[in-house]
């Protein structure tokens, strides 16, 4: 499925908590509440009134234990009146990014004109569960991480994740090295990014304490070197090239975006920060579903009138290495216009957050490149991926 949007969308304003290691500075709060924090904060940004929001679309991967419906409570958490529908989506790590088109078919549809879309995860609340037939006894084997269960597990191959992204490291000719080097270039540039405060504009502090607030990403690390990522173990396959080191690792955080359709826009004086031009999903064979993102970044490409060449910047999802390393391959990436201030191997992968983390980001280094043209991606377990073009603009 692809969509050019005819210049009829735009991105208002996006915005994201730091992400946060589990158990660490964000463990306090559920999903909800975090989403409830970026909801107050776009709606004070832009000066609309909480009436104007139509609709609120929210992504979220493993919701055990979260109570009902986690974009209600978003929706509530974040100040919005209780008239506003709110819609939980899960797309696994597309979560976010599904969000977005959701909103943006909203908007097409001509029912509504201003929704926010995100996405929202928290590792640290994710519960264990009890599996199987245990009336007569307990065994501690049916205990099931629900992390595992239902965010890094395919029920389809019966694969982790990570036993996926090794079987397509081997099939791809993708060595460890490679890997290990483009994890410690993402936390390179992560940290040169904080060093220079690049994320302040795009980061909502989170009160953790009455003189506290968390606004910076906490796992990237600048005093690292290739000798460390070497001396990590295979994580997942004996003799593999898939690390702790070159996998993204589990977080919380969250991120949204509003849109606003153009009459909308216009309506009420907005200036609008980009115009969503095309996005793409696709859907592939679940065992190869780290395969899935050049092909649906070619497809948004073409639905907005382009050529990858034409892309000034990338932001590709780093749910491992060996997958953004395929992806850079296929499209024919230049270094330069990839993940330029680092990416999920440095500040961490909340599920239902990702994507939508990398189009806040993007947003960002258009701005800070004065660049025109982007895309955000992300490929996602059962075999899919989906892709967003989007133009920075100035005013309309």
């Amino acid at each position: 499925m692809k969509q050019q949007l005819r210049n009829n969308v735009f991105i208002v304003e996006a915005l994201r908590t730091a992400i946060s290691s589990p158990f660490k500075n964000l463990k306090k709060f559920t999903p909800p509440e975090l989403s409830g924090h970026v909801i107050r904060d776009l709606i004070r940004r832009t000066k609309l009134k909480r009436k104007d929001i139509d609709e609120v679309f929210i992504g979220n991967v493993v919701s055990a234990g979260l109570g009902q419906n986690v974009a209600r409570q978003a929706c509530l958490a974040g100040g919005l009146p209780v008239t506003v529908p709110a819609v939980t989506l899960n797309n696994v790590c597309g979560a976010g990014l599904q969000a977005v088109v959701t909103g943006a078919q909203a908007l097409l549809a001509g029912d509504d004109k201003i929704v926010i879309c995100g996405g929202t995860e928290s590792a640290t609340h994710n519960p264990y569960f009890i599996e199987g037939d245990f009336e007569e006894s307990f065994n501690p084997r049916d205990v099931q991480d629900s992390l595992i269960n239902d965010g890094l597990m395919c029920p389809i191959t019966k694969k982790h994740m990570g036993e996926l992204v090794e079987d397509m490291a081997r099939r791809h000719h993708i060595g460890r090295v490679d890997q290990d080097l483009f994890a410690l270039e993402s936390h390179l540039k992560a940290c040169r990014a904080q060093e220079k405060k690049i994320f302040i504009r795009e980061i909502v502090p989170v009160k953790t304490a009455p003189k506290k607030a968390f606004r910076t990403d906490d796992r990237p690390r600048s005093r690292i070197s290739l000798e460390n990522f070497e001396s990590l173990r295979p994580a997942f396959v004996r003799g593999g090239t898939v690390t702790a080191g070159n996998a993204s690792a589990p977080a919380d955080g969250a991120a949204a975006c509003i849109l606003a359709h153009k009459t909308a826009v216009k309506a009420h004086g907005l200036t609008p920060r980009a115009r969503l031009r095309a996005y793409a999903t696709v859907a592939t064979d679940p065992a190869k579903a780290f395969e899935a993102c050049p092909e649906a970044v070619r497809r948004a490409v073409k639905a907005a009138g382009l050529t990858a060449s034409a892309i000034d910047l990338f932001e590709i999802a780093e749910s491992f290495a060996a997958q953004a390393l395929f992806t850079q391959k296929k499209l024919r990436i230049p270094a330069g216009k990839l993940n330029i201030y680092g990416g999920d191997l440095a500040f961490g992968h909340p599920l239902g957050a990702a994507g939508m983390r990398a189009l806040v980001t993007l947003l960002t280094a258009l701005e800070q490149e004065k660049a025109a043209l982007g895309v955000a991606a992300i490929a996602y377990g059962g075999g899919g991926a989906t892709a967003l073009v989007v133009e920075r603009l100035g005013k309309l």
